[in-house]
């Protein structure tokens, strides 16, 4: 008898295109898919660009995971009501494929990942009626974001996400220890598996090695403006003039013209490079070639509930890492053993950090090294696969 399992996804939208929450999707269906077995993404609706993503089909096969848009199309439709009803024969496609699958016994676990209190909600009932086990991912602590007072929608949601989502499912993945006390608050006694931000550490097999100009790299999203602000005026501070900062930035037109208009004003702008929508390969190789690569946390709920996707990939590079002393920093790593971390978010501290790497060269990679033997160990996907499956054996 076989124990090949098949574990489906809920929930996300966009696959396998996306950011960090897709990248999640993708770590754990590939960790599980080389234990022999096997991963369906499920998408309710289509949102990707078909200018940017033209040729993509429906149902498919993204690196060993399928994948299958319900509503009949992975693309976004410009058009008011064919989005509206593309939505409604989304929901109704989806409920008759989880029945199919429940009926065939093809369903060993379905994973949540949404951030929507009333999808959990609305597969919680799906699970119910069609005997599945469901599993949310975790990741962030919604209701401790900042939001402007009249998106009192976004706040019920997460509010009510953080507060009652996880006693909907049979387990949790969760991400960071604040999440895990957050947990046994509101349902002791609910099952918990603690995944870290996955990497493949396979990335940079390939990837060029070049003697270039010395520079610090962030890369993140443009809507993360506080942090961003952060960095520059760090990198301003610092004593030598030799090395440049590389932002790697992605986002709305909005959020990224906030970004430019700040470097434009900066006093160090000479030495800053914008960069946007490169290539994974592309994306790498700056990885791989930094001084040091920068992630600042700040002493919020948000930063001290999540656990950034940047900090496995950034480690993996072997490249030095500068961060804070907050959130899972604390618990993965130590000040210049196999991390350079600042005690606050301060801006004399960081830029502290960012002068010993220029004025130490060759310690500051050795700090790299041993990182990096810590996303081999920890954050690897492949070295997760036997633990999610074994977790998932044990729900009830």
């Amino acid at each position: 008898m076989s124990n090949k399992k098949n574990i489906i996804f809920l929930g996300c939208s966009g696959f396998p295109n996306g950011l960090a929450e897709i990248q999640k999707i993708i770590l754990i269906s590939k960790s599980v898919i080389m234990k022999d077995n096997n991963v369906t993404v499920i998408c309710k609706r289509g949102v990707n660009d078909k200018n940017i993503h033209a040729g993509m089909k429906a149902t498919g096969n993204f690196q060993g995971i399928e994948y299958v848009y319900t509503a009949g199309t992975p693309f976004l439709s410009s058009r008011f009501i064919v989005r509206n009803y593309l939505k409604i024969v989304g929901v109704f496609n989806e409920i008759l494929l989880l029945r199919r699958l429940a009926k065939n016994k093809k369903i060993d676990a379905a994973i949540l990942s949404t951030h929507s209190y009333y999808g959990v909600l609305y597969y919680f009932f799906l699970s119910k009626i069609f005997g599945f086990k469901t599993i949310l991912n975790y990741v962030e602590f919604y209701s401790g974001m900042k939001k402007n007072w009249r998106n009192w929608d976004k706040w019920l949601n997460d509010k009510l996400f953080d507060q009652y989502a996880p006693k909907l499912t049979n387990g949790v993945f969760i991400i960071s220890e604040f999440l895990i006390r957050h947990l046994k608050k509101i349902t002791p006694k609910k099952k918990y598996l603690k995944i870290p931000n996955l990497t493949d550490v396979e990335r940079y097999n390939g990837i060029e090695i070049k003697k270039a100009v010395p520079y610090f790299l962030f890369c993140g999203a443009a809507g993360y403006f506080e942090i961003i602000e952060f960095i520059i005026n760090s990198f301003e501070e610092l004593v030598s003039s030799t090395a440049y900062l590389y932002l790697v930035i992605n986002g709305n037109e909005i959020d990224s013209e906030i970004v430019t208009n700040y470097i434009a004003n900066s006093s160090a702008k000479d030495r800053i490079r914008y960069f946007t929508r490169l290539t994974d390969n592309e994306l790498s190789g700056l990885y791989l070639n930094a001084i040091a690569l920068l992630i600042p946390l700040r002493p919020t709920f948000q930063d001290q509930a999540r656990f950034p996707h940047k900090i496995g990939e950034y480690l993996a590079s072997g490249s030095p890492v500068i961060s804070t002393n907050y959130g899972e920093v604390t618990y993965y790593f130590n000040d210049m053993e196999n991390m350079l971390i600042a005690e606050k978010y301060e801006k004399k501290l960081f830029t502290d950090k960012m002068q010993f790497v220029i004025d130490n060269p060759i310690e500051a990679k050795k700090i790299g090294e041993t990182g990096k033997d810590i996303a081999y160990n920890q954050f690897d996907y492949r070295a997760n696969g036997d633990r999610i499956i074994n977790f998932i054996d044990e729900l009830d």
